[in-house]
């Protein structure tokens, strides 16, 4: 799937957003995608998974009884159903730009898994958990055999070693076909049932997401014209952080012959995969990062790319200055992109709306929630930490002093982020005055002029050298 097009579905309004993307030599992209809960990107998995599994959705929604037109019309509402609620136009979904309805998917095997798919209750029964699960076009009841599972759990218990280092391990239940018996020695565990009393959450997230996954690889057909791909949604918040670093390896080292789609709201896994993909320039020159936000009341999708946006801006001004008004509109999305990199670097919160965030940072040293410590964020939590820790250690004669000294350092004038502050500043009068117009066409307003183009991407240019400069520590 080199391009997934997206309008007046879901999160998605009027303005059509694209996911996706190709290789030099023409070959689909792997993503790695970032957006915050609310963002679009739920957004995103159901679109994909309305366009390689509506029948499976229509055969679940629709009654087996309703044949004919009536059929027909209840898969039409269920196409409504997804409709942003602001749009007066249908949902469009297009693959490689052709409408999903007419799209060939016969050499598609999709395969899809979100963060609830993987949540292990009192018992764990693998065939339970395939049939319940979007994957491809597989029949677990003729697939799923005595030998295949017997070979799925071997390749966990192999995975569980080899890329997790965990000491469980799982055999077969003799109390219901396809059961698992989970086994940890040092704790002196077994048992296939009550498995959320006897075991970490964590681990058992860990046990049903690899049974799935190797399930996927034994099941996937190994025809070379077959086109495989994962689509992953936020199933990394609940693992423990060490292994969410793990499956980054058992992913890029497991499923190379797929096209992998990592959906995340997780800002730590997103950082820590684009790392180890920038140390391998073999991997990276597969994968397409892109970003997912909502700037006001519009959700929008943008890709991290090579290109000199800026140099192409400036190129475009000066060889048709007659296009101002659509370059203008260029400059206020790309200052929007760059908003929700720093985010990113930031990690300043859970959610964080971009208008709030730009005025957080303006603040400079004054009432802001976080600030630069080396080659660290650290946020109002850490402030109450060391003064908690003070409390506890330092005498109290000396107490006050410390906590001062703390707080001072934290208000620090000199903070790394007060250098962004005022091209913040010198961006948001742009933004108001001259890319406002740009976007929006005002009446009454002064027209927009070069100079005010030519000045916000210079606020742009040194927003871009404070980002590079973040993400290798040296601001």
């Amino acid at each position: 799937m080199r391009k997934l097009t997206i309008s007046n579905f879901k999160a998605f309004g009027e303005n059509p957003v694209v996911f996706g993307g190709e290789t030099a030599e023409g070959k689909p992209m792997n993503i790695l995608c970032f957006g915050e809960n609310g963002s679009g990107k739920t957004s995103v998995y159901e679109a994909i998974k309305l366009a390689f599994h509506k029948e499976r959705i229509e055969q679940e929604r629709i009654p087996a009884r309703y044949q004919g037109l009536e059929r027909i019309n209840a898969s039409r509402q269920i196409l409504i159903e997804y409709k942003n609620k602001k749009s007066v136009a249908e949902p469009l979904i297009e693959i490689n730009g052709v409408s999903f309805e007419t799209f060939n998917k016969d050499y598609y095997n999709v395969y899809m898994l979100n963060g609830n798919d993987i949540k292990v209750n009192g018992f764990l029964d693998l065939d339970v958990l395939l049939k319940s699960l979007y994957l491809a076009r597989h029949n677990i009841d003729t697939e799923l055999t005595d030998e295949s599972y017997l070979c799925i759990l071997s390749e966990v218990n192999l995975s569980l070693q080899k890329f997790f280092y965990e000491d469980i391990s799982l055999t077969s239940s003799q109390n219901a076909a396809y059961r698992i018996v989970i086994q940890d020695v040092n704790q002196n565990l077994v048992s296939d049932d009550n498995l959320n009393l006897l075991f970490n959450e964590a681990k058992l997230n860990l046990v049903a997401l690899l049974l799935t996954l190797e399930s996927i690889q034994l099941f996937a057909p190994p025809e070379r014209r077959s086109k495989k791909i994962l689509v992953l949604d936020d199933i990394f918040t609940s693992l423990d952080t060490a292994n969410r670093m793990f499956l980054y390896e058992y992913l890029v080292t497991k499923f190379g012959e797929f096209q992998v789609i990592l959906l995340t709201h997780n800002t730590s896994f997103y950082n820590l995969c684009d790392f180890f993909l920038k140390e391998d320039d073999k991997r990276n020159r597969l994968w397409l990062r892109q970003g997912i936000y909502e700037y006001n009341n519009s959700h929008k999708v943008y890709a991290i790319s090579t290109e000199n946006i800026i140099t192409r801006i400036e190129t475009e001004l000066n060889n048709h200055p007659e296009h101002i008004h659509s370059i203008g509109n260029d400059v206020r999305q790309y200052f929007e992109v760059l908003l929700h990199r720093y985010t990113l670097l930031l990690m300043a919160g859970a959610k964080e709306e971009l208008s709030n965030l730009l005025v957080d940072i303006q603040k400079k040293c004054l009432n802001r929630s976080f600030h630069v410590a080396g080659n660290r964020i650290e946020t109002y939590n850490d402030l109450i930490k060391s003064i908690v820790s003070i409390l506890k250690d330092v005498p109290l004669d000396n107490q006050l002093n410390k906590i001062n000294n703390v707080i001072a350092r934290f208000n620090d004038s000199n903070d790394g982020v007060d250098k962004l502050a005022e091209q913040l500043q010198a961006m948001t009068i742009y933004q108001k005055v001259a890319l406002h117009q740009s976007s929006h066409g005002h009446q009454g307003l002064p027209d927009l002029s070069a100079k005010e183009i030519k000045a916000s991407l210079e606020v742009l240019r040194k927003m871009e050298d404070t980002i590079k400069k973040m993400k290798v520590e040296r601001i």
